[in-house]
């Protein structure tokens, strides 16, 4: 079969994204410089010039600098992410890999532990030196680095530890933490580990109660 030239090859990367989802210049080339075994130093002005060319037809968004997006046609119009998502995604992810999660207040009220409705979204990620606008976002260092393996041991410790200084109005927190573990598959072990190792004590005393909620 035919190999797809460099500018099919980004166009069909492309096209496996999800609408909405940010994705980064670089994590393209790089995968074009895998695909072709050629130097990432080659592929990247490549990706650039293709990349222009389908923001410039419309086909993606430019969201600000070696970032792109696809909106989403509706019978309103172009369905655009607000750039809080967007910051977001670029602070979570990085094409297939889990780089933060989302903690601190925002996710207790997600996981309806509180009623407080945060102003900033805060984002644990090992990209915590990246400058972002923070009228949407606070950046937080992570205890460890993120990978999908352990982002959400890290979430549910992040909770446990920070819920004593938190507006928690929930009736019974317990048991939506309880929830959130076996809604997520972790493991007893896996989460211990994680706390012994990398939080407070009084955390990992507090995840024990957690664990147990019946």
């Amino acid at each position: 079969m035919e190999r797809l030239t460099y500018g099919d090859f980004i166009t069909n990367k492309i096209a496996d994204i999800p609408y909405g989802q940010a994705f980064q210049t670089d994590v393209i080339a790089e995968a074009m410089a895998d695909e072709y075994a050629i130097p990432v130093h080659k592929a990247k002005p490549i990706t650039n010039v293709t990349l222009k060319r389908l923001a410039d037809r419309g086909l993606i968004e430019r969201f600000q600098k070696g970032v792109y997006y696809r909106a989403k046609q509706t019978a309103f119009g172009k369905a655009r992410p607000s750039e809080e998502v967007l910051e977001a995604q670029l602070l979570t992810r990085r094409g297939n890999e889990i780089i933060g999660y989302e903690t601190g207040y925002s996710l207790m009220n997600k996981l309806g532990l509180s009623t407080l409705v945060p102003v900033k979204r805060e984002i644990a990620t090992n990209a915590y030196r990246k400058n972002v606008n923070d009228r949407f976002i606070i950046i937080r260092k992570p205890v460890v680095t993120v990978n999908a393996g352990n982002y959400r041991y890290l979430q549910l410790l992040d909770v446990i530890r920070d819920m004593p200084e938190a507006s928690i109005d929930a009736v019974n927190p317990k048991a939506l933490l309880h929830a959130f573990v076996e809604r997520n598959g972790l493991d007893t072990v896996q989460a211990l580990t994680y706390a012994r190792q990398h939080y407070p004590q009084k955390t990992l005393l507090n995840l024990v109660d957690v664990l147990v909620e019946r």
